[in-house]
């Protein structure tokens, strides 16, 4: 694996936000103004971030665990603005324990993924929110055991969730770190995700499952995470960058996502 070649395609196409984000992750280096500002005036007065991430439109979960996502990868969870976004989370949790799409938004031409009101919708932004109310350590939080027991309702006997394939391996993750009484059901999610080959994955796919699975402690010896690794590995383009699911567009942020990961499980040089 070329390990340069990544780094200068991040560097040489990635936003401002972007170049901060793989910075932080294998140097350590905290974000500038131009990117802290950024995050906190974009951010909506309820603690949500905006649909389309476009200042003044509405509060999206969606936009808003991806706002957290890039926050951790600034190393900025600990942030007013995080905890902010992370008020508005636990504020629109609903009784079931499970999130919704901000039904506010129905009235816009969505992508499938966060349509309110649909089975496939809640489960994905629900093992989402959980997963970085574990990430940010407010496992002690109602929010996060509420979540926990609504996953496991939606989770089916061979341990996948409805919908997309994603909200296996996200809640899978938040499963395994709830630890006790949840490790039965984060077992049948491992044996779900063992099931689907990685060479049926996206790149990006791969690289946010192991980011995610990675964070709730499963080892580079799993056999999951072999097989996750070694095709993410193969799959590493002419310029050092992997593909996104979305498209040429979000290469970016996939080879950020791929370093990332490979960083986690010891397999960058020295220096990186």
């Amino acid at each position: 694996m070329d390990t340069a070649k990544p780094v200068r395609f991040i560097l040489d196409r990635g936003s401002d936000l972007e170049k901060a984000r793989i910075r932080w992750i294998l140097y350590g280096v905290k974000p500038g103004p131009n990117v802290t500002v950024l995050l906190s005036e974009l951010q909506n007065a309820d603690g949500g971030f905006p649909l389309d991430m476009v200042k003044g439109n509405l509060s999206t979960i969606d936009k808003t665990l991806v706002a957290l996502w890039w926050m951790e990868e600034l190393g900025m969870l600990g942030s007013t603005t995080a905890e902010t976004a992370f008020a508005y989370l636990m504020a629109v949790q609903k009784d079931d324990g499970g999130w919704d799409e901000n039904a506010s938004i129905a009235q816009y031409d969505l992508p499938p993924w966060i349509r309110p009101g649909e089975l496939a919708t809640r489960l994905y932004l629900s093992s989402c929110a959980a997963y970085w109310l574990a990430a940010a350590d407010y496992r002690a939080a109602p929010a996060f055991w509420k979540a926990l027991d609504f996953i496991v309702r939606h989770q089916d006997e061979s341990g996948r969730l409805f919908g997309y394939f994603h909200s296996t391996w996200i809640a899978t993750s938040v499963l395994l770190m709830a630890g006790h009484p949840y490790s039965e059901a984060a077992s049948k999610g491992v044996q779900a995700l063992l099931a689907r080959s990685p060479s049926e994955w996206a790149d990006s796919q791969i690289a946010w499952a192991l980011d995610c699975l990675g964070r709730a402690g499963l080892a580079r010896d799993h056999a999951l995470i072999e097989k996750c690794l070694s095709e993410l590995l193969r799959r590493q383009g002419p310029d050092g960058n992997w593909a996104s699911e979305d498209g040429e567009a979000y290469a970016v942020g996939a080879t950020i996502q791929a370093v990332k990961v490979l960083k986690h499980y010891g397999l960058l040089p020295a220096g990186f």
